[in-house]
């Protein structure tokens, strides 16, 4: 009886077995949803507005907080408060003014170009110029520099820890709450400096991107938009033009280029039509706690990929571009709208398909799509593009926030379909004077959108 048991079993055995084979083969791990995912708009009424970058957090108290930049010639960026409770929105302050500035005689605070930071029930973050001269224009004064600053959740008190670099805005800054420092990259001259909110004193490095300059009024090479900081020993890395990694070591208190680990990998050097660089860049990176490692968006091509700087480790996982873009393999430019759950499993990631200089032969904006990436089983899901109540679809989008109540919270570039509306006209008298209606195709408004979180269980 236990011979024949035994030969019974195997068939058995094998038919579980190769079930579960089939299933695991024939797992989706590239799922294009049809239909549109469903988006709210949140108004702000602020018609100067027209891009927002990282800068978006759901805080401790509930609310959500945002930036809208501008590059008007007399406005500061300003900073917004929404309450999901309650639908109401606030306008927190005018940045600039908050700082003690002119916008009408210097150059403005345009923009806050980074991630809103909490911690210590304060939100913590650095200012950028929206538009720039060295030394001035004809009707500005100046750009006073970037401003380290603070706002206090409880009292509303925006504090100005101080300017940078003269004439130099913060266009990359991350925090390390652990030791209690801002660091950030400065443009156009890609200084790096470190603000120390203990002892209230800043540090300076010089230029400190290889490949990059600014002189006479020339750029030439990148300035990174996303500082990669490392929990466990605090070090802080950033790319050059060049594909190497340099990396602030904490303990030293000294710039050091990694020797042996580089970008430079063949599958990622792909680079749109017309573009002769060969050089590998990230547009946004994260620090996975969970798995005590890195995760990053290249900014040509799309790709996924993970990195741990003391193992020395380096995995290109996905590419996770849009599914119009990963299905033809056409090439984008990444988003900064690229972000990593609290538990480590989900990259959230939000881009669209823009005509002209991203190199593609379109001349209409494809919608923004919302992609997930599920990193424990490795699959990729395209929800398809996001629509707003009123049937608009938003073309652009630069920041996400996953927020803790079940919705996402982005900041996009809705095309304006009514320029004879009251807001439509605002919007064309400040941003758009010299443009007939008739060629304001590609006129848009700037505003916060939530949709559901489509993985978060409820």
């Amino acid at each position: 009886m236990r011979i024949l048991f035994r030969y019974m079993c195997v068939p058995i055995v094998m038919f579980l077995c190769s079930g579960a084979i089939a299933q695991m083969s024939s797992a989706p791990f590239a799922e294009y949803k049809k239909g549109h995912v469903p988006g709210k708009i949140i108004e702000c009424n602020f018609p100067q507005g027209d891009s927002n970058y990282h800068a978006i957090i759901h805080a401790s108290d509930g609310n959500v907080y945002y930036a809208i930049c501008t590059h008007h010639r007399s406005s500061h960026v300003n900073l917004f408060r929404y309450n999901p409770r309650t639908g109401k929105v606030d306008t927190v302050a005018d940045i600039g003014k908050a700082l003690g500035e002119d916008g009408t005689k210097n150059i403005p605070q345009g923009r806050v170009h980074c991630d809103l930071f909490e911690d210590d029930g304060k939100l913590w973050f650095g200012t950028h110029v929206g538009f720039y001269e060295r030394g001035g224009t004809k009707d500005h004064g100046p750009y006073p520099g970037g401003h380290f600053v603070s706002y206090d959740l409880s009292t509303g008190k925006i504090e100005d820890l101080g300017i940078g670099e003269a004439e130099e805005g913060l266009v990359s800054l991350s925090m390390d709450k652990k030791r209690k420092r801002l660091y950030a990259l400065t443009w156009p001259s890609a200084i790096f400096i470190y603000y120390d909110i203990p002892s209230k004193t800043k540090k300076s490095f010089g230029t400190s991107v290889v490949g990059h300059s600014y002189k006479d009024k020339i750029e030439s090479g990148g300035v990174p938009r996303s500082l990669g900081i490392d929990s466990r020993d605090g070090n802080v890395y950033w790319f050059n033009m060049d594909s190497t990694i340099n990396r602030y070591n904490f303990s030293l208190d000294a710039i050091e280029t990694l020797m042996e680990q580089s970008l430079d990998h063949p599958i990622l050097k792909v680079h749109e039509p017309g573009i002769p660089e060969s050089q590998v860049e990230w547009r946004s990176i994260r620090w996975n706690k969970v798995e005590q490692c890195f995760y990053g968006n290249t900014f040509w091509g799309e790709h996924l990929f993970s990195w741990d700087p003391q193992k020395a480790s380096f995995e290109v996982i996905d590419r996770i571009a849009i599914g119009t873009v990963r299905k033809t393999g056409e090439l984008m430019r990444a988003s900064l709208a690229f972000e990593l759950s609290p538990d480590g499993h989900t990259i959230y990631y939000v881009n669209g398909a823009a005509p002209g200089f991203e190199g593609n032969k379109k001349t209409v904006a494809d919608p923004v799509r919302l992609i997930t990436y599920d990193i424990p089983n490795r699959k990729y899901t395209d929800h398809g593009p996001i629509q707003l109540q009123d049937g608009r679809f938003p073309d652009y989008c630069q920041g996400i926030e996953i927020g803790n109540d079940g919705y996402l919270y982005l900041v996009c570039n809705i095309p304006v379909k009514d320029w004879t509306s009251e807001k439509g006209k605002r919007i064309k008298e400040l941003r758009y004077p010299e443009t007939p209606v008739e060629k304001l195709e590609g006129g848009y408004e700037v505003n916060l959108v939530v949709v559901k979180d489509p993985v978060k269980k409820k």
